[in-house]
């Protein structure tokens, strides 16, 4: 890989929320033929940079699809990740007459966004809704096309956790420091050790808030944060009790440990796959299409209660395959799906979007 490419993905790891393209194109993995799978990605480098790793071993064609430069996930909920976007890939890619089937393989993180619907009467492919990550792709293949519950689940764990941490981390030291370095030039004060003790801080709070408080229940992110923000301010305020009393430093490490609170607990849960958007659902109610948070801007999909009309389901179980958070179950005896863990709806508006008999309803 050559340097600058890869350092477009380290910048895209960190800035993730402005989108980072790449061509639309075709690739081929492995040695396909025409029996081989097509899958459908996003154009955003860093995501197809990961897919390809995962699909070692694997031979198939992957089609990327262009979404402004946006994950697909973001892209699928943004609208910049469409049956469009699809639509245009498979029509200038060629893919027609490389293969002899009629099937694409989407992320299943990309149906609040993408139609099989539309696609099967546009080009005459079926579209099915592969796994949540591209880990399970393989799996996913060899057990005939067929999910199995874990694959359909999203999940949270330390890795994505410290992911998610470094991201705003990297931010709150790149808004921090030019100003903090500029402004120390005529304020003596601001050496190096107050600088060491801003980013102690900063990385307790962050990491802190990130690790620790996703496995705790609550209905309120900014709350939590709130909180941990408390229990580090009495810290930062007993070390300097016991160790040194500088006036001038208190009061800032003051500050700093409320503005990195204030900015992690924006939207807390908005940062996690497994938690409602707490801003999202505020400024939906207030009438609003999108939201801004640090650098990024999101359009909103409905906010609510999931609701279910038992009497126009078909028993399709497309919100069984689309849900990544288990909302659903199927009643073997009344052929209907049935909603099982409300609570656990994060509103993705994945189900809604796909259900064919437009049966779900979030109000």
């Amino acid at each position: 890989m050559r340097l600058i490419e890869r350092f477009r993905l380290f910048i895209a790891y960190f800035f993730r929320f402005v989108g980072f393209p790449i061509e639309p194109s075709i690739i081929k993995v492995g040695t396909p033929d025409q029996n081989s799978p097509v899958l459908i990605t996003a154009n955003f480098n860093l995501t197809v940079e990961r897919l390809l790793k995962n699909l070692r071993g694997i031979d198939c064609y992957v089609l990327i699809a262009p979404s402004n430069g946006i994950n697909v996930w973001c892209g699928a909920c943004g609208g910049d990740f469409t049956t469009d976007s699809v639509i245009s890939i498979v029509k200038t890619s060629g893919i027609n007459e490389i293969v002899s089937h009629r099937t694409l393989i989407l992320p299943q993180l990309s149906a609040p966004g993408i139609n099989p619907v539309i696609i099967k009467k546009e080009l005459g492919w079926d579209a099915k809704f592969g796994p949540v990550y591209a880990k399970d792709i393989k799996g996913y293949i060899e057990n005939q096309f067929e999910k199995t519950d874990e694959q359909k689940r999203i999940t949270f764990p330390l890795k994505k956790r410290t992911e998610m941490a470094n991201i705003y981390f990297f931010i709150v030291l790149l808004l921090f420091s030019i100003p903090y370095w500029i402004a120390a030039i005529f304020l003596p004060m601001l050496n190096l050790l107050l600088y060491l003790e801003t980013l102690i801080i900063s990385i307790t709070i962050i990491y802190g808030s990130l690790i620790v408080l996703p496995s705790i229940p609550s209905n309120s992110g900014k709350i939590k944060v709130l909180l941990f923000g408390v229990i580090i301010l009495f810290l930062v305020i007993f070390f300097h009790i016991i160790f040194y009393i500088n006036l001038f430093d208190l009061i800032w490490d003051i500050i700093i440990v409320i503005l990195v609170t204030l900015i992690v607990g924006e939207d807390f849960h908005g940062l996690t796959p497994t938690y409602k958007s707490d801003l999202g659902e505020k400024s939906w109610t207030q009438g609003k299409k999108d939201m801004k948070v640090v650098f990024g801007k999101f359009k909103l999909q409905p906010y609510g209660a999931i609701k279910i009309n038992q009497e126009e389901c078909i028993g399709c179980k497309v919100c069984l395959d689309v849900c990544p958070r288990d909302v659903y179950r199927f009643n073997e005896l009344n052929n209907k799906a049935e909603i099982k863990q409300a609570n656990r709806c994060i509103n993705c508006n994945a189900c809604v979007n796909r259900c064919l008999a437009n049966c779900l309803i979030i109000e």
